[in-house]
């Protein structure tokens, strides 16, 4: 028992060290920012914040945010048109947006940064059985000269033969350079 609190205790120290370097550095990172604000040197202000937002990127699982509808599949970062409620026909397809934070990139040896996703989804009735899905339904690689935090992806979905009624899909975003992985839980109802 000795040993094991021993273990903890180290764990903890070590952790806590972890956490306490990377917000020595990100405070660094944030006083740099500051000053380069107040010298009116903007460019080295930007680079700076956004240094502190590859910190965070670094640390952060992977986050799925801003998951809703869409109209269609023609979308970009924050460029879309929701969908007014939930409710679709029988056969009509499903435009799924996303905006993942946190994935984790590799810069190749041209420059590029590369990163991408692959998805999963399941569907399930309003009791919870499972009536349908895909494991990697999706696969999408990108690569970029910059740090890109602003992406945005949509799934199209289509299901056809089920009754009226309400349904759930559930879609899992696995990042393809990390162990990181999440999932959006999205209701809607046939009509």
């Amino acid at each position: 028992m000795k040993y094991v609190v021993t273990i903890c205790t180290m764990m903890m120290l070590l952790f806590g060290q972890g956490q306490q370097k990377d917000a020595a550095a990100f405070d660094g990172t944030f006083a740099q920012f500051k000053s380069s604000l107040a010298g009116k040197d903007y460019f080295a202000a930007y680079e700076k914040l956004h240094s502190a937002l590859e910190m965070f990127w670094q640390k952060t699982p992977l986050l799925l945010r801003n998951a809703r509808f869409v109209k269609d599949d023609d979308n970009s970062y924050g460029i879309y048109e929701p969908k007014s409620d939930n409710s679709f026909a029988p056969g009509e397809r499903l435009y799924l947006y996303l905006e993942p934070i946190g994935y984790a990139f590799k810069k190749n040896s041209a420059g590029y940064y590369e990163f991408g996703f692959s998805a999963d989804f399941t569907l399930e009735d309003e009791g919870g059985k499972v009536l349908g899905g895909q494991e990697n339904f999706a696969k999408l690689d990108f690569s970029s000269w910059n740090h890109n935090t602003e992406i945005s992806l949509t799934f199209t979905y289509t299901f056809t033969g089920f009754e009226k009624g309400k349904y759930k899909v559930v879609t899992r975003v696995t990042d393809a350079n990390s162990k990181k992985s999440a999932t959006v839980d999205n209701w809607f109802n046939i009509r």
